[in-house]
């Protein structure tokens, strides 16, 4: 009889053995996974979480590289041709960078007892006949020569002097060089005292020379001992306007008068306002 019953049921049977392979190879599916092949699948696995230890592995490495990549790229932009700017510590904003081709500083010069600073010097000096009396003119003389010499040969310079017409040294500026401060002074001491008090025209011809000068602290210097009275006519009012209308480049126009006369020292002191300039008296 028991045989009779499992004849009678052959696909029941072959179902069961089915689901027994299966069951069987399922468990060999698993008894692999658990073996060294399970480390791959935990390396590249996206579920896998990243440990803390990780991260500060990673940050580790980035920090050691930032210092290399760095002066890895100051070294490859220093092996070329071109210049590394390097401010010393010790200097205030903007003070690094090559010194060459940096402006000569302005120098100071002793004019009648005043100190003048800068780094071009054109002089307008009055040899009308009133300079003459007490002295005036060889003193004038010894003022422009030890002035002039003690240029250093970057700066530039020219003399005009004026009475009642005007006399000029060089039309433009010159390198004070001792060629050029030879000349000047030989020129100044052939100066002799005569004639009116032309002034005007002898400031503007010497701003006309000044304008020419590519230095950056030039310094204009007016020397007289009396108002601009030129052919017997009172040119004050007509000068200052004159003078001044000429300084479109707006240098300083110092003045020095000489002696004690109230409308000569009220000019010189006005053209020095009107100019940006300083004015001094000295006594004859």
């Amino acid at each position: 009889m028991p045989s009779t019953e499992l004849n009678q049921n052959p696909d029941k049977q072959n179902l069961e053995n089915q689901h027994l392979e299966n069951q069987h190879l399922e468990n060999q599916h698993l008894d692999a996974g658990s073996t060294g092949d399970s480390r791959g699948t935990e390396l590249f696995d996206p579920q896998v979480p990243v440990t803390t230890t990780t991260r500060s592995s990673v940050t580790a490495i980035l920090l050691l590289m930032i210092p290399i990549l760095f002066f890895g790229s100051v070294a490859l932009f220093s092996a070329g041709n071109e210049p590394v700017y390097v401010r010393p510590l010790d200097l205030p904003s903007g003070g690094g960078g090559f010194a060459d081709g940096e402006e000569d500083a302005p120098e100071t010069i002793i004019f009648y007892g005043m100190d003048y600073e800068g780094d071009a010097f054109f002089w307008c000096l009055d040899k009308s006949g009133s300079m003459d009396w007490g002295g005036a003119m060889e003193d004038l003389k010894q003022e422009v020569t030890a002035a002039v010499l003690s240029l250093s040969p970057s700066a530039e310079f020219s003399i005009v002097a004026f009475s009642s017409n005007t006399v000029i040294w060089s039309p433009t500026p010159r390198p004070a060089k001792l060629p050029e401060k030879t000349a000047a002074l030989a020129w100044v001491n052939s100066l002799g005292a005569d004639g009116w008090t032309c002034l005007a025209p002898a400031a503007v011809t010497t701003l006309n020379i000044c304008n020419q000068s590519s230095h950056g602290a030039r310094q204009v210097i007016i020397l007289s001992d009396g108002a601009p009275f030129c052919n017997e006519v009172d040119t004050s009012n007509q000068a200052l306007s004159e003078i001044t209308g000429a300084n479109w480049q707006q240098v300083p126009i110092h003045t020095v008068f000489i002696g004690s006369d109230m409308q000569g020292i009220d000019f010189m002191q006005s053209l020095a306002a009107m100019n940006q300039g300083s004015f001094h008296i000295c006594e004859n």
